[in-house]
């Protein structure tokens, strides 16, 4: 609005002042002279106008002040008007101060924040006609932007004056409109209109009438004038007053709702918290708060003065106009003064919103940090315009309310995790704890207070409470530990140990941590959690146990009696505290064979008591051993230790002991129970439990399978000593007629020779030579099987020249070489000399040089002989035949192993193996390397003094 001026009427002094024109609901008068009411239709005279003021009430003129008194009113109506910040109270004390001292009566019209013009305060001289001047404003709605009267002076800021309205004119275009005539009948002759402005804003206009024509002039004019602006800057003051106690007022309410909604654990309560302050804080009749959700669809958390149709629509999932206008929503709020300016933004609600009636409405989002959580519906019965402090007002509601929904999200899925953690803290059996170096306190769960046999409720104790519960041989590495991490630098750590609970018993715990530092560096404070991994140590232990008896008994196959006292070891090492073996009798009786126990002084007293037969009926190991099924007695009582025992000994032993669980299970292999194997528990050590069952059943199987395999294996070294001997003996009895056949051979070619008829008999007897002399070497090659079985492999050391006897044997195969068509190759020392048996190493040279002659047939045969550095003598024979398979190589020196066809090349495959016998004996080794079809080189390697040599490996049965 334009400052206001000081505008005086256009006439000179002296001559009357020049009409005015202004129009009225479209119709136009003629009067003479001035003085038309403010507001009032205008009245037309010889072309010239004068301008109608607001209908107002006209009485007595009254005198005004004289020039001497008006400095002294303009004085006191400065002081009435600042004595209060109340704008009714400021407005009403205006008006009393211009009645009757400059008007006989006027009127105040403010603009209000809507635009609207509203008479908020009216004086007469006659109080009784003040109701009349408040109808007639009823009855004559103003406005701001109008282009007459009050309108004008409202919309320019320029004040008006009217020195005289002329009654003829005014009284026939009053006829017929009410308002008009009550304005004449209360005295309208003479009119001001001031407007009241104070820091360039026009906030009302101030109007004077009187009763007597041309009482106002230039200098009334300046006094009101002078009058309206210390009006406007106690009104300016009052407004300003009122709108920070607005504020004060809302913000008082802003903290009272961020108090209700801390105290706001769901978003229902958020929801009614916001709905009722937003009822009562903005005067809406209708209120509704809506939940957001992620995916798009809307849901009511709490409505007010909607119909069950509204609430239906709410909960249906939007259109696709719909969902594009939450989207803009979102982003802003939308604030509507009337039914219409909603429509036109949003059409596609149109059936729903004038079924809701007409009225402004208002759609706030509630923007939390990250996203929209929610929105807020209001609605008024009748239009309005939103002032700016409303709207900020009502988004800082907005605002609070979607942090608090934001504070409630994270709030429930804060307590879904942490009843998530606790429930998996109490599954996976976990505690957490928390050392405060600085207060000297230690504070634990609940769950790890239950996990140590202690109330199961969160505690405070002192530090150092915790290694009290340790177990005595874990507590000084784990204090050391911890002591460590209290002095060092912050970091991660972590241990195992065992604690001792409260009630009994010993547990595993697997603690994890870390240090914190506090400003100045030094660690202040440690936090962890501890796992109960009892039963993954149980189920170490139980594996480590089965282990390690596999491996003493695979040690031991020959002898499992013999292992049985390490097993029992082994079990009172990781699972038990006593553990007794016993076997079945050749009698069918259960003899005790072996006992352990982890008390060195029980131990004593249990091997003491072995060959005691004192036990009762009742006694576990027998029940087993008769039924052939598990005994457990995983709780035991005094009555059962009353009849397990036979005598008092065994009485006060069993006493002596305190088991607490018993298990006995059978050692069973191919239908027949070998034994029992019998475990027992005592405190501290916990009970036997069901996975117990399991791990010594297992124990008790892999038991019986080597006890079975043993009997077994000496079954089988029993057949193989019969066999041997059998073949020992079968071979000197088939030695005797075969030096007997060849005796008779020899005196029939002696006869043939005498006769002089060698013919066709000679060559028959040949051929019988050779496959007697063939039988021969089969005999002599089993009967040194069976010897060197039986270990009577019987060497005779002597001074023997290796290279001599490589060429005897040599000299004796050249038939064999020149059949197969062998060149021979010879690389020999004069002599090679060493402290061999003569025989035996000439029966390893002829197996040798006969496979070179079979399997390199037509290929030249290399031999040749030395003493490398380390003083061994070495032969080395080489054919260039067929060679021998990678995969056959390993099983080469094998009994009764082939690397080729028997078919083709025939043989039993003695002669490595015998070979290979021979030369261990003597202390060295043979070597072969071939391959396919690039013929075979064997190496043989011999130490050449006895004392060098090598003991022989256990020779294969």
């Amino acid at each position: 609005m334009p400052e206001p001026s000081h505008e005086s009427s256009t006439e000179p002094p002296g001559e009357p002042p020049p009409p005015s024109a202004v129009t009225a609901n479209g119709a136009a008068v003629s009067v003479s002279g001035e003085g038309v009411p403010p507001g009032a239709p205008a009245i037309t005279r010889e072309g010239n106008t004068v301008e109608a003021v607001a209908p107002l009430a006209g009485a007595q003129e009254a005198p005004a002040p004289a020039e001497e008194g008006r400095f002294a009113f303009l004085a006191r109506a400065g002081e009435v008007l600042s004595s209060s910040l109340d704008e009714p109270t400021v407005l009403r004390q205006l008006a009393e101060l211009v009645v009757p001292a400059l008007a006989d009566w006027c009127t105040v019209d403010v603009v209000t924040p809507s635009l609207a013009v509203v008479r908020r305060a009216a004086a007469h001289r006659d109080p009784s006609l003040v109701p009349t001047v408040y109808a007639i404003a009823e009855r004559w709605a103003l406005r701001d932007n109008g282009s007459q009267g009050v309108a004008q002076v409202l919309g320019t800021g320029q004040p008006r004056l009217i020195r005289e309205v002329p009654e003829q004119d005014f009284l026939a275009l009053a006829r017929g409109n009410e308002a008009l005539e009550e304005t004449w009948r209360l005295g309208c002759r003479s009119v001001m209109l001031v407007p009241l402005v104070a820091r360039g804003r026009v906030l009302g206009c101030l109007s004077l009438m009187s009763g007597t024509a041309g009482r106002f002039g230039e200098c009334d004019l300046e006094l009101a004038r002078e009058l309206a602006r210390r009006a406007a800057l106690s009104l300016d003051n009052a407004l300003l007053y009122g709108e920070a106690r607005q504020a004060q007022a809302r913000t008082a309410r802003l903290q009272a709702v961020t108090a209700a909604l801390s105290r706001a654990a769901t978003e229902d309560a958020v929801a009614q918290v916001l709905a009722r302050e937003v009822w009562e804080a903005s005067g809406a009749t209708r209120v509704a708060v809506l939940a957001l959700e992620e995916d798009g669809l809307v849901r009511p958390l709490r409505v007010l003065g909607y119909p069950e149709d509204a609430l239906a629509a709410f909960n249906r999932p939007p259109s696709g106009a719909a969902r594009r206008g939450l989207q803009d929503l979102r982003r802003e709020s939308g604030w509507f003064g009337s039914l219409e300016e909603f429509l036109a933004r949003y059409p596609e609600d149109a059936e729903l919103a004038r079924r809701l009636g007409p009225g402004a409405r208002a759609v706030v989002p509630l923007w939390g940090d990250t996203r929209a959580r929610g929105l807020l519906l209001l609605a008024w019965p009748e239009p309005r315009v939103f002032p700016v402090a409303e709207r900020a007002f009502l988004e800082a509601l907005a605002h609070q309310c979607a942090q608090a929904l934001e504070r409630t999200a994270l709030y429930e899925a804060l307590r879904e995790r942490t009843e998530r953690l606790r429930q998996a803290l109490v599954t996976g059996d976990m505690g957490t704890w928390r050392l405060d170096l600085v207060r000297g306190k230690e504070l634990r769960d609940a769950a790890l207070n239950h996990m140590l046999g202690l109330p199961a409720v969160d505690s405070s104790v002192r530090v150092g409470d915790m290694l009290e519960h340790l177990h005595p041989e874990d507590r000084p590495h784990v204090e050391a530990e911890f002591r460590r991490h209290q002095r060092g630098s912050p970091g991660f750590f972590e241990l195992e140990f065992r604690v001792m609970r409260r009630g009994g018993g010993v547990r595993w715990l697997h603690s994890v941590g870390q240090s914190f530092a506090g400003p100045d560096g030094k660690v202040t404070e440690l936090t962890g959690a501890m796992a109960d991994i009892t039963r993954r140590k149980e189920a170490e232990e139980r594996l480590q146990l089965l282990l390690d008896a596999s491996r003493v008994l695979a040690l031991r196959l020959d002898d499992v009696e013999a292992a049985l006292p390490e097993v029992a070891r082994l079990v009172v090492d990781h699972v038990a505290t006593g553990c007794l073996v016993d076997l079945a009798a050749p009698d069918g009786t259960l003899r005790r064979v072996t006992a352990a126990h982890r008390v060195p002084e029980h131990d004593e007293r249990l091997h003491a008591a072995l060959a005691g037969m004192d036990r009762g009926p009742a006694h576990p190991a027998l029940q087993c051993f008769r039924t052939g099924e598990v005994c457990f007695l995983s709780r035991l009582d005094f009555k059962w230790c009353g009849a397990v025992s036979a005598s008092d000994a065994h009485r006060a032993l069993v006493d002596s002991l305190e088991p607490t669980s018993v298990l006995a299970v059978p050692l069973r292999a191919r239908g027949r129970t070998l034994g029992v194997i019998t475990l027992f528990t005592a405190e501290p050590q916990r009970t036997l439990v069901a996975a117990d069952v399991k791990m010594a059943e297992e124990l008790a199987l892999r038991l019986s399978v080597a006890l079975e395999n043993a009997r077994l294996f000496h079954d089988a070294q029993s057949a193989v000593r019969l066999r041997d001997e059998f073949l020992s003996v079968a071979s000197h009895e088939l030695k005797t007629p075969l030096t007997s056949l060849i005796l008779q051979h020899n005196l029939i070619g002696r006869a043939l020779e005498t006769a002089g008829t060698p013919g066709p008999v000679t060559g028959r007897l040949n051929t019988a030579r050779r496959q007697v002399l063939r039988l021969t070497a089969l005999v002599d090659n089993l009967l040194d099987v069976s010897r060197m079985s039986l270990g009577k492999l019987a060497l005779e050391r002597a001074e023997v020249d290796l290279a001599e006897l490589t060429r005897d044997a040599l000299e004796r195969l050249g038939d064999v070489f020149t059949q197969a068509g062998c060149s021979l190759r010879l690389e020999l020392p004069r002599t090679l000399t060493g402290q061999w048996d003569a025989l035996r190493l000439d029966q390893v040279l002829v197996n040798l040089l006969s496979n070179a002659a079979k399997y390199g047939a037509g290929h030249p045969v290399s031999v040749r002989a030395g003493v490398d550095a380390r003083d061994e003598a070495w032969v080395e024979v080489r054919d260039e035949g067929i060679g021998i398979e990678a995969d056959a190589l390993p099983r080469l020196f094998g009994r009764f192993e082939r690397a080729v066809s028997e078919r083709h090349y025939g043989g039993m495959g003695l002669g490595l193996y015998i070979s290979r016998q021979i030369v261990e004996a003597l202390g060295g080794r043979i070597d072969v390397d071939s391959q396919p079809g690039r013929g075979a080189t064997f190496t043989l390697r011999l130490p050449r003094n006895a004392g060098e040599a090598r003991p022989p490996p256990a020779l294969e049965p």
